[in-house]
């Protein structure tokens, strides 16, 4: 039967013609001398082509003699029902291949792909052979795999070519990443309707939940196809279980504009999810910018449905990490409507303040992630406060270890807390908590002043206390006997400013040692920088300038640097010569006086403290660390925030402190004795932080507050040190600052802790996993490790690591595995928190700092994983333990 040529087939063949032949001018077809088409057609590249059908030989002769009429590059093709051997040779010499070729779909189809069999399932797709038949690349198709063209190569070649949809862009998520580019989307609507029709049911059927893939492809033919992404982020919100009765109506709104019609809310969850999962790597990559438009469009068209308080649910818009920073706030104000805060009244914000983190914006908004933190942290302070019934602080001693220990976390977060939310719901509950954490705050700065004034009227030797003019003979000079030191003094660093910036300055690598026993450093009375930070450098008690400091420290051979000294550096140098010299020099010790926080005081703003925070913080410490020097990071007084102080104008002393005859009111305190070194011996200081005697600032001193009188102290090395008299503190936070309190269930799931002769694993004994969501789940099952007559005093850890087969693993693996008394710690940390606990909790039961936690994790895995089990696994900041998968691992059942 003779083929009748189509367009499709014409363009093929003389296309794999061209490819042999780029040269050939003419091309004869065995077909019907039959074409009803445009005589000319356009081949791939800009090459055209000339049909003309020839019923005769003559017909064929005439049309050769007009060949070249053609214009170059163009190929004259005849359609002929006569066999090679019925032309003679003076026609076939001039046909390319010296023959007429045969026009077969099924041949032609073969031959582009350099296949030997084709899938017979092709036969139902001819929308697809039409296709791939009627625009061939001009370099061919690839080569069919092993010969043979099966139907999924076939039409995923056709998608690359035609829609330029790649192998990785066939699934769902695929799909949206390539809806991104415009070009894209105007290829896939410009496509012959047969064949996007075709297209779509092959993608929708190629794997599972192909009713996702079809509403997606319905919504890029439609107008919201440029937004696809978009729509997903606004139906991944709008159809989660927490809002979904409740957006129905804005969602099927949406539905029927995007797809024509209501989806199924299992549909709008995945397509939902598939969007939520490309934002967030676009978010992690460098496809931040489109990610931003995405997102600004979603807002939109959320807005646009009135649901755009309905996006809570979302973990990438921002209205939702706004609604769940509004659940915060509401419930940080419940919480305090409580008559007896306890800790297990926190368990609800402690769970939302987690999806606050899980957020993927929540970096982008970090100061407003903190402060809700430091909300919850505080919370957990007054829980802590309301369950102790501690008695007052006996001593000045302990009522300064508090504020170094305690207290110093609890100003810290409630002058990030006092900053407040641009949301006034947050706003509002912000301002209730400060206003509770005042109040009880200012129970413990009475109690300080109280005792401050008692022990400097009597003037008992300080004992377990150090006086800031006894800091360089009691301190510095032992030190430097030891090691070259770097005496960097902040001027007006509180316990609450150094925290941060020790916590900042622990993250870039430095270790921070305390004194062991601890012996809090005092201001002077006032605590004010010509007292006290005069008779610090110069080792006594003092009342004067830097002049006298620097001629003190000279006396000692020992350079000293202020201000205006570390000014003047000149092109390129980012010290003052000098100062680096004496940095990198011979001299036993090099002092610093460094005025940024003392600045603020002055002139206003507030910034987290950190590092870079501090003016040529790092590169002098850099400067030091690269010289070999350790670094004692001292104060010569603290500082009280401005928090809407009350002012009673008095020009006798300074902003906290007073020489006048007036007697104290309640929120002041006398100090009289040989530590007061103004006001002839005899000041009247402020203790409540909310009085002041001069004109508003940022922040005071001079008064009696804990916060202006306990003095930081800490020496800084990148290493551990060896020294006698200090200690590395790699954890200075309290508990309350790093994790949940204890409730009576565990933090992590909820389970009843162990008790003693049962391991708790916090996982499902099936998968080893903790379900998602059961944030309070019920008790875990008794997993069967020992029968009654087993049981023994000894701890199941205990137990486990004193089997044969963990004894083994421990003698064979000396190198690169923690040894069994630091697996003891780990275990039991993670038994009693239910099996599961956050890295930062981790590195604080081992006692090593947060940065090096996952090599001991490593190290903990390589002895307790045997086999290759998960029974210890990472959960990005999680670390799980699957007991009942140890004890069998063990040998124990």
């Amino acid at each position: 039967m003779t083929v009748v040529a189509a367009p499709v087939l014409v363009r093929a063949k003389v296309a794999e013609v061209l490819r042999r032949d780029e040269k050939a001018r003419v091309v004869a077809l065995a077909a019907a001398p039959v074409w009803p088409h445009d005589e000319r057609l356009e081949l791939p590249g800009g090459r055209g082509v000339v049909v003309r059908p020839c019923v005769s030989t003559l017909a064929i002769r005439d049309e050769l003699q007009q060949v070249d009429d053609l214009p170059a590059g163009e190929v004259l093709v005849l359609l002929t029902e006569y066999e090679t051997g019925e032309l003679g040779t003076s026609i076939t010499a001039r046909l390319a291949g010296q023959k007429i070729l045969p026009l077969d779909r099924w041949q032609q189809l073969t031959s582009l792909f350099r296949a030997h069999g084709i899938d017979p399932a092709l036969v139902d797709e001819q929308w697809a052979v039409n296709a791939l038949l009627a625009t061939p690349p001009p370099d061919g198709y690839p080569a069919a795999r092993n010969g043979y063209l099966d139907r999924a190569t076939a039409l995923a070649t056709l998608a690359e070519t035609q829609a330029g949809l790649t192998p990785l862009d066939l699934d769902l998520a695929g799909l949206l990443r390539w809806s991104l580019d415009a070009e894209h989307l105007a290829r896939w609507r410009a496509l012959d309707p047969a064949v996007r029709t075709g297209m779509s049911g092959w993608l929708a059927g190629r794997g599972g939940r192909g009713d996702v893939v079809a509403a997606v492809l319905r919504c890029f033919a439609g107008p919201y196809g440029p937004d696809a992404v978009a729509v997903g982020l606004v139906l991944a919100a709008l159809s989660h279980p927490e809002v979904r009765d409740t957006a129905q109506v804005p969602r099927t709104m949406l539905e029927t504009r995007v797809v024509d019609g209501a989806l199924a809310p299992s549909v709008a969850a995945e397509w939902g999810r598939a969007a939520e999962g490309l934002v967030q790597r676009l978010l992690g990559q460098e496809g931040r910018a489109v990610a931003g438009g995405i997102l600004r469009r979603a807002e939109e068209i959320l807005a646009g449905q009135g649901a755009a308080e309905l996006s809570y649910p979302s973990a990438v818009l921002e209205s939702g990490l706004t609604q769940r920073l509004r659940h915060i706030g509401s419930q940080v104000a419940a919480v305090l409507r409580k008559r007896r805060l306890r800790a297990e009244d926190l368990g609800p914000v402690e769970h939302e303040v987690a999806r606050l983190n899980a957020h993927a914006l929540a970096a982008d908004h970090a100061e407003r992630v903190s402060r809700a933190e430091m909300a919850v942290r505080l919370l957990r302070w007054l829980a802590q406060e309301a369950a102790s019934a501690r008695p007052p602080a006996p001593s000045l001693a302990e009522a300064s270890r508090r504020q170094q220990d305690q207290d110093a976390w609890v100003d810290l977060a409630r002058a990030r807390v006092w900053e407040g939310d641009v949301d006034q719901v947050v706003a509002a509950a912000y301002r209730t908590l400060c206003t509770t954490v005042d109040a009880r705050r200012r129970e413990h700065e009475r109690r300080f002043a109280n005792l401050l004034a008692d022990h400097t009227r009597t003037g008992s030797t300080l004992g377990e206390l150090l006086p800031v003019e006894d800091v360089l003979d009691q301190i510095v000079v032992p030190l430097a006997g030891r090691c070259r030191l770097l005496l960097l003094v902040l001027d007006g660093m509180s316990t609450g400013v150094a925290r941060e910036l020790l916590a900042d300055l622990s993250t870039r690598g430095w270790v921070e040692h305390t004194l062991t026993p601890a012996r809090p450093v005092l201001a002077t009375l006032p605590s004010v920088t010509r007292t006290s930070r005069t008779s610090l450098l110069c080792g006594r008690l003092v009342d004067g300038t830097q002049s006298q400091e620097k001629a003190s420290f000279a006396e000692r051979g020992w350079p000293l640097f202020h201000k205006g000294d570390l000014a003047a550096a000149g092109a390129g140098e980012v010290l003052e010569p000098r100062v680096a010299d004496a940095i990198r020099g011979d001299a036993p010790v090099v002092g610093i006086v460094v005025n940024t926080v003392d600045d603020t005081l002055d002139k206003g703003g507030r910034t987290p403290w950190t590092a870079s925070s501090v003016d040529r913080l790092l590169d002098l410490l850099a400067t030091a660390d690269g010289s070999g020097r350790a670094v004692l990071l001292v104060s010569d007084h603290g500082h009280v925030h401005e928090r809407g102080s009350r002012l009673v104008s008095d020009d006798s002393g300074g902003a906290r402190w007073r020489s006048s005859a007036r007697p104290p009111d309640e929120d002041e305190v006398t100090l009289i004795g040989p530590r007061v070194l103004l006001g002839g011996g005899r000041i009247v200081a402020a203790w409540n932080e909310r009085l002041r005697y001069t004109a508003l600032r940022n922040g005071y001193h001079g008064g009696a507050s804990a916060q202006e009188i306990v003095i930081p102290l800490a020496l800084l090395r990148r290493v551990d040190l060896d020294l006698p008299g200090w200690t590395p503190l790699h954890h200075a936070a309290p508990p309350w600052w790093v994790e949940p309190m204890a409730t009576g269930t565990t933090p992590a799931t909820g389970t009843t802790p162990a008790t003693g002769t049962t391991p708790a694993t916090g996982t499902t004994p099936a998968t080893g996993t903790t379900p998602a969501g059961h944030a309070g789940s019920a008790a875990q099952p008794d997993l069967g490790l020992f029968d009654e007559s087993e049981v023994t005093p000894q701890p199941w850890v205990d137990r486990v690591l004193d089997t044969e087969v963990m004894r083994a693993r421990l003698a064979r693996m000396r190198r690169g595995a923690m040894p069994a008394d630091r697996l003891g710690v780990l275990l039991r940390a993670l038994d009693a928190r239910g099996g599961a606990a956050t890295r930062a909790t981790v590195a604080r039961a081992l006692d090593v700092p947060d940065a090096r936690i996952a090599s001991h994790l490593a190290a903990a895995q390589r002895v307790l994983n045997i086999d290759g089990y998960e029974v210890l696994r990472i959960d990005g900041d999680t670390v799980r333990l699957n007991a009942a998968l140890l004890a069998t691992q063990a040998g124990l059942t």
